[in-house]
Formats: structure tokens, sequence, C-alpha cells
């Protein structure tokens, strides 16, 4: 399967003062960056796709609410949304600029991700995006808009899914994503494996396990070790079960490292790199179009993740041309 990589200069959190604050770096998508365009800097503009601007309200009321869309022109919900209460105090065209606009960039590629990948059946990750955390009539969890269930919905309309094509989400992300799986309850054509630390926010899936059978709790403070092979027990099968779905959505938030503090896992460095080869190596054996989004990620190492990943995607692309 070819690749590709959705990226903009402007995916930052250029917003002074934010790593004082929270422990998400506003700054690690172009970190990331940089690092994979010095690894590979013969090919990057062959493998790089820019999002063109960011998404429309237009475009996102085809799912999110029109009062949830107007509420975020008030600095007391933006706050709300990324569970900072200081926030509420700036001007909301501060937060519009350096928030929700490199925001709304980052979820239009993860729209352009899927396209790209049902087109030419390919694997295409995008730098930024995977806000799981995303209703349809609200944010948590510094998640504003839901890329991927918005990716569908804009697929499906321009008729590269139909609405009985299989999708899948492989949800990795230390938090469970609660606004996904709440957006797709009642769509049978969309399968979710979400493998989560229940111990964390937003808690244990207490939802019909008919609905969602590959729900997979995990305990506070699980070593890679057993990461691994709860997910080498579990994601196969998964996949197996589904395997005439037309696209797969990953979600791989690097949050499960050891370090992170907002994780709550005990999993290293490497084993995170190791989760992310055993996915990939999973996908591409099946042939099947991928979207990856980079999701969670609170430390100074997230931006080496990421690349990472990126790393495995190109590789991986290169090992079956």
């Amino acid at each position: 399967m070819k690749a590709h990589l959705v990226y903009s200069s402007q995916y930052d959190l250029n917003f002074p003062g934010l790593n004082k604050i929270h422990p998400f770096d506003g700054l690690k998508f172009s970190k990331a960056w940089k690092i994979i365009a010095g690894e590979f800097s013969g090919e990057i503009e062959s493998l790089w796709i820019r999002p063109e601007q960011p998404v429309s309200d237009e475009v996102l009321l085809k799912l999110h609410s029109k009062a949830y869309l107007e509420s975020l022109n008030n600095s007391s919900t933006i706050a709300q949304v990324v569970e900072l209460h200081l926030t509420k105090y700036i001007p909301s065209f501060i937060l519009k600029n350096r928030l929700l606009k490199p925001l709304k960039l980052a979820c239009a590629g993860t729209l352009k991700a899927a396209e790209v990948a049902l087109e030419a059946s390919e694997i295409v990750m995008n730098i930024g995006g995977g806000y799981h955390h995303a209703y349809a009539d609200h944010g948590e969890g510094f998640c504003f808009f839901a890329d991927a269930a918005l990716s569908i919905l804009n697929c499906r309309e321009k008729g590269l899914l139909s609405e009985s094509d299989g999708v899948l989400m492989v949800d990795l992300d230390a938090h469970r994503g609660n606004g996904f799986e709440s957006i797709i309850q009642d769509d049978p054509a969309v399968k979710n494996f979400d493998m989560y630390g229940f111990q964390t926010y937003p808690g244990l899936h207490e939802g019909d396990p008919d609905l969602f059978p590959y729900m997979i709790p995990l305990k506070y403070g699980m070593n890679g070790v057993g990461y691994l092979n709860a997910l080498k027990e579990e994601l196969p099968g998964f996949l197996d079960e589904n395997s005439d779905a037309k696209l797969i959505f990953y979600n791989a938030g690097n949050d499960i490292v050891d370090i992170d503090p907002l994780g709550g896992f005990n999993v290293s460095y490497d084993d995170v790199v190791k989760r992310d080869q055993f996915v990939i190596d999973q996908f591409t054996k099946r042939g099947i179009p991928v979207v990856i989004m980079s999701s969670g990620g609170y430390t100074e190492i997230s931006h080496k993740l990421i690349a990472e990943l990126a790393k495995i995607v190109i590789k991986s692309a290169q090992a079956g041309a």
C-alpha cells in the first residue's frame, strides 16, 4: 500500500503560556514534522498532502448542532472543552484564532486523509486530528470537532462510501472515545475497537456490550508486556470479523507512554513503537485503506512518538511497493 502524510505548519496551537497551564505541547505537530522531513528529505514533497483551509461551519453542521457551534463564540464554552478555567477570561477572538482555527484545520486534514485513502487505496496519516471526545452537541477533553465521524459522513456524501460499507475505528488512545461512540452507536456499518484505561477519564463504558463487543478496559498502571499481549489477543480477531470493511480509522494516541501525566499506563517508549508497528502490520496485510490520527499525547516526547509512527507508515509502504 502506498502512503501519504497530511500536515500543515498551521496545526500548532501557538498559544502563549499553554504549556504552563496544561501538559499539552501545542508545538508538537511542527516538532514531529521536522523529524519526519529530516529523515525523508528526498521524498517528503511527494509524501506531503497539505489541507487547504480549516473545515467550514457549513461542513461541521452536517454533524454538529448549530447551537453548539454558536456557543463556541463564547470563551466560557471553549474553557469548558479544554478544561482550563482561566481560559474563560481570554477574549474569544484570540481563542478562535489561536486554538479553534488550528483544530479546524487538523479536522480538515482528517477529512482529506479519508478521501485520499479511499480514492487511492492507501494508508494516510494525519499528523493531527483524533478528537474522539467530541459529541454532536458538545465538546469534551480538548476535543471540539468529531473529525473521524464527520469524515465518514463526508465520504458517504461524496460517494466514496455507501451507507452499508463497513468502517472500522481502532482507538488506542489511553482514554475511551466516548464522543465517537455516541455518534456511531446507531450506525450498523461502523464498528468500534477501543482499548483504554477505565480508571481514568471518561471511565468505564457502560453501554450495551452487544453494540460494542470490542471495548477493552485495561487497569491503571498496566505495563508494556500486558498491554501488547492484550492488543495481540484482541485486535486480529476484530479485523478478521470485519474483513469486508472499506476503511479503517486508527486513533493512535501516544498518551499510553509511561511518563504521560494523563494516561495512567506504564508502557515504555519502545513498547509504544512496538504497538504501532504491530497495528500497521495488521492493517497492511489486509489491504484495507487506513486513516491515522495522532490523537492524545501530553509529554515532551509526544512529538517523537508521532514521528516514529510516521516512519513506520512510510517504511511499511516502501517495503510493500
